[in-house]
């Protein structure tokens, strides 16, 4: 009876677990509909919201004589549009209300729906009263709405995307989203462009003119986003949305700004500008409405799929069990057929032929057939050491087990001597093995054996057709660890977060320590991206969690973060290097987007690695071929503006791109060892530079106080050799250590705390040291007296006309002082600005204000003459 009822019930236990699975993907994929319609009318009421707000500005405009006469808007016609830009109004709020109304009818969308709607009633009520404010306020105040929206529509795109159960339909929500995201862009652009053209007179016009291009190169990266949609219908129509009439016109006045024409539009133009936006937007809308119908049919079409599964394996269950009884019953007639075969068998053991004994029948016969299958089984261990021995296999587990009987025993005795010195010789040799491959830190395999490993996934996967993924693990905050904890503490964090990587990782995962703080994850048989990314989750969750380690002075509590990078190559298109070269570009664009998170490798990594090694190579062919130039930016003192220094300022005069600025070049350089190359360029230049205008004025050792400082980066500062290096230039130009100043990116000595020791080296053989962009890191400002600096340079975005900024300046000047610093403030660009910080006794200042970069011959000049430049 058992034998009866265990292949019955566990064959209907695996049926009851696929149709339960099957049941699951359709509920998944009804869930996966539902969001992608909530993600797509919470982008049409953000867009409605964004539309009032057009209408909104402009009937401001109309309201505000200022503005009137910037457009050239006659008082008689404003008067005579009145009517229309109410009807107008209204209109836009009847959409508004609409399309907040059918999202609240979403549960995915109902909570950020309603405070939409709640938040626009108070807005609107603040617009009829006229305490709107300007139209800076107004923006701000409506942006804000579509800001909420935007952030749920993230959050059930997401989530519409987990739900997913096919890659069709997670690509057909990608869909959704591209065009989604042009709806989003459409109507800031038109209304950021009429905030410039309003305050293209004032103070504000920079500002406002850098808001808007920033919102057009919005429009303009989600149109190109639109290429990539995979569906080839909606594809066709969202690329021909730039086409339309509307685009047209919109686009002829905004791009005649962006080339440079900032005259004002003539009204009719501005009032075809403003409807054709708002029909844009619709006709937007309608390309959106189709990509939430083919994103949900296809979730759908998954959720049928999953249906017929069930169902179909629920028929074949039945079919299987009524197969089963019906093999069963025929298993009755085969009895009589094992007591003839038992007897045969017994014959031929007798004849030394160790064949395999069945056991089946009624009882006594199975007891029987066990009798004999033992002394079979005997007989095999005997025979089985025998070979084992005889081959040099050592490893097989049958030279482990007795042997039976008195003749056993003696056997195994005297064959257990020699495989036990020969099992150790073994023994020795395996450890040695995997030492070499493996990290004797964590026991994890080492970076070496990553590579072998992740290359023979890449072969299996060619050979399959499969994919292969690989997560890239950095973690965040290790060194302050080291530094604060010391390394012993580092040890125990780093063998944690190997134990934690382990039991987030799933079976047939491999988890590697590639050296450092770095980590490596390779998962084979990859099905979608989408489980690399929640696999890269859960382990930024789990390295996350506080852990208390074993220190000198007890235990002690500290905390790691970490950034995950994720590449994927389908059948095996690339080789383990490649792969591993682009989840750590993956890892770096997570590091410096927020750490915490993690980054997937896509097209634009693959063009940025190409772009990065383009400029990397010609950058190295610049410094060789003398492309690049050093200018002198003047410092001055704040209370007398005599000339105290020269800031060098590295440009790049790269053939067919111009006159490269360090944005454009130093962050490439700072990811390979050029940055050090550079650096070191720019010393000697500014150095040798330095010391020219020192013969030239006839200045001796002891003469002269105008520095040079130079900027270094925290690898080239980590270079042990730095000091000789700093000293061998200052020596061979003739320059006094006094008059070199060298500064350190405040950032850099936050996240190494390393180059304390260095930057004290520095100091002690003269040069000064100053600490750049202050503000910008999270150095306090009490820690400041502890550092090896001389100068703090005030980062120029706290020069602004914000009271707060203004205040807390003041206080950097302050401590500063108190600490026995000197301050330099920087991007000092308008007079009042040098007035405050005269004020505050602000010791010098450096700016466009003051003077721009100069050439060498030019600021010799001002070297010579020692005095302001204006």
């Amino acid at each position: 009876m058992v034998l009866v009822l265990l292949p019955l019930s566990s064959l209907t236990a695996f049926a009851v677990v696929l149709a339960v699975r099957a049941s699951d993907a359709a509920d998944d994929s009804a869930a996966a509909a539902e969001q992608v319609r909530a993600y797509g009318q919470l982008a049409r009421a953000s867009a409605a919201v964004d539309q009032e707000l057009l209408v909104l500005v402009v009937a401001a405009a109309m309201d505000d004589p200022g503005a009137r006469t910037t457009l050239g808007i006659t008082a008689q016609f404003a008067d005579a549009v009145a009517g229309q830009l109410t009807a107008a109004v209204d209109r836009v709020r009847a959409e508004t209300d609409t399309q907040l109304a059918r999202a609240a009818a979403f549960p995915a969308a109902a909570g950020a729906a309603r405070t939409a709607q709640d938040d626009v009633t108070e807005l609107r009520a603040v617009v009829d009263d006229g305490t709107a404010g300007d139209l800076t306020a107004l923006r701000a105040s409506w942006t804000a709405v579509s800001d909420q929206l935007h952030e749920r529509q993230n959050a059930v795109v997401v989530s519409a995307a987990s739900a997913a159960t096919s890659t069709a339909t997670v690509a057909a929500i990608r869909d959704v989203r591209l065009v989604a995201e042009l709806t989003a862009a459409l109507n800031p652009d038109v209304v950021d462009y009429l905030g410039w053209l309003l305050l293209s007179g004032t103070d504000e016009g920079p500002a406002r003119q850098w808001e808007w291009l920033q919102s057009h190169s919005a429009v303009e990266l989600a149109r190109t986003a639109l290429t990539t949609t995979t569906d080839p219908r909606l594809r066709a129509e969202a690329t021909a949305l730039a086409t339309t009439p509307d685009a047209v016109t919109v686009d002829t006045v905004l791009s005649a700004a962006v080339r440079g024409d900032v005259a004002a539009p003539g009204l009719l133009q501005l009032q075809a500008t403003v409807l054709a936006a708002n029909a844009l937007t619709e006709q937007t809308n309608d390309v959106l409405a189709d990509a939430v119908d083919v994103a949900a049919d296809s979730a759908a079409a998954d959720g049928a799929r999953a249906g017929a599964e069930r169902d179909g394996t629920v028929l074949a269950a039945v079919l299987a069990v009524l197969g089963t009884v019906l093999i069963l019953a025929l298993v009755g007639r085969r009895v009589t057929r094992t007591l003839r075969r038992l007897s045969e068998q017994a014959d031929e053991v007798s004849q030394g032929r160790l064949v395999d004994v069945d056991v089946a029948g009624p009882r006594e016969v199975r007891s029987v057939g066990r009798a004999l299958g033992a002394a079979v089984g005997s007989l095999r261990r005997v025979q089985s050491q025998a070979r084992a021995v005889a081959r040099g296999d050592l490893a097989d587990p049958v030279l482990d087990e007795p042997l039976p009987g008195p003749l056993g025993e003696v056997l195994h005795a005297s064959v257990e001597q020699l495989v036990t010195s020969l099992r150790q010789r073994d023994r020795l040799q395996t450890a040695l093995s995997h030492q070499a491959a493996h990290d004797p830190l964590t026991d994890l395999p080492n970076r070496a054996r990553a590579l072998e490993l992740t290359t023979a996934a890449l072969h299996r996967a060619r050979r399959a057709g499969a994919a292969t993924g690989l997560l890239f693990v950095d973690l965040d905050g290790f060194k302050g660890v080291n530094d604060r904890a010391g390394h012993a503490a580092g040890d125990a964090v780093l063998q944690a977060v190997g134990a934690r990587m382990r039991e987030q990782a799933r079976a047939g995962d491999t988890v590697c320590r590639l050296g450092g703080d770095e980590f490596v994850v390779l998962v084979e048989a990859v099905a979608d991206v989408a489980e690399l990314v929640a696999l890269g989750e859960r382990l930024v969750a789990a390295v996350s969690q506080p852990l208390v380690v074993a220190t000198a002075s007890g235990p002690r509590p500290v905390a790691v973060g970490a950034s995950v990078g994720v590449a994927v190559a389908q059948d095996g298109e690339v080789d383990g290097d490649e792969l591993l070269a682009q989840a750590d570009a993956a890892v770096y664009r997570a590091k410096h987007t927020g750490r915490g998170r993690v980054e997937v490798f896509d097209e634009r990594l693959r063009a940025h690695i190409d772009e990065r090694r383009d400029v990397e190579e010609a950058l190295r062919h610049g410094l060789a071929s003398g492309e690049v130039h050093v200018l002198y930016q003047p410092v001055l003192d704040v209370a007398s503006g005599t000339l105290v220094g020269f800031e060098a300022l590295a440009r790049w005069d790269r053939p067919g791109a111009g006159l490269l600025s360090p944005d454009a070049f130093v962050p490439v350089a700072e990811q390979s060892d050029l940055i050090c190359e550079l650096d070191r360029w720019v010393l000697r230049s500014a150095v040798d530079q330095l010391g020219a205008w020192r013969i030239g004025a006839g200045q001796g050792a002891a003469d002269g106080d105008v520095r040079v400082a130079v900027n270094l980066s925290a690898r080239t500062l980590s270079d042990p050799r730095i000091t000789d290096t700093v000293v061998s230039t200052l020596a061979f130009a003739g320059v006094p250590a006094r008059c070199l100043v060298l500064e350190v990116a405040e950032s850099a000595v936050v996240e190494s705390p390393v180059l304390l020791t260095q930057l004290a080296a520095l100091r002690a053989v003269g040069v000064s040291v100053a600490l750049d962009d202050f503000g910008t890191g999270t150095t306090s400002i009490g820690a400041l007296r502890h550092l090896p600096v001389d100068t703090l340079k005030v980062d120029g975005s706290f020069l602004s006309a914000d009271p707060a900024d203004q205040r807390l300046v003041a206080l950097m000047v302050a401590t500063a002082h108190a600490s026995g610093l000197t301050v330099v403030a920087e991007g000092v660009e308008r007079a009042d600005v040098l007035d405050r910080l005269a004020a505050d006794a602000c010791d010098a200042a450096q700016g466009f204000h003051l003077s721009a970069p100069l050439p060498p011959v030019e600021a010799g000049r001002v070297f010579a003459a020692g005095v302001p430049v204006g």
